[in-house]
């Protein structure tokens, strides 16, 4: 069953342990490219850490594509 980009939001702004989770809010994506995201979903929940700036480059990404 396919997720719906705020469920894939939600997932890697956890994943990434961020201290200030309110900078990703789901409700920013809803008219974002789904395709990007579900990428970037797929990289964060294939991993199991991140390092520093690795976590840094996802939460660039995401707000490059917000809307």
């Amino acid at each position: 069953m396919a997720k719906s980009i705020e469920q894939m939001i939600e997932e890697i702004r956890d994943r990434l342990n961020l201290v200030n989770q309110s900078l990703i809010d789901p409700d920013n994506y809803k008219s974002a490219d789904e395709q990007e995201i579900r990428e970037i979903h797929e990289y964060v929940t294939s991993k199991a850490s991140f390092t520093p700036s690795e976590a840094s480059a996802i939460a660039d990404a995401l707000g490059q594509i917000r809307k």
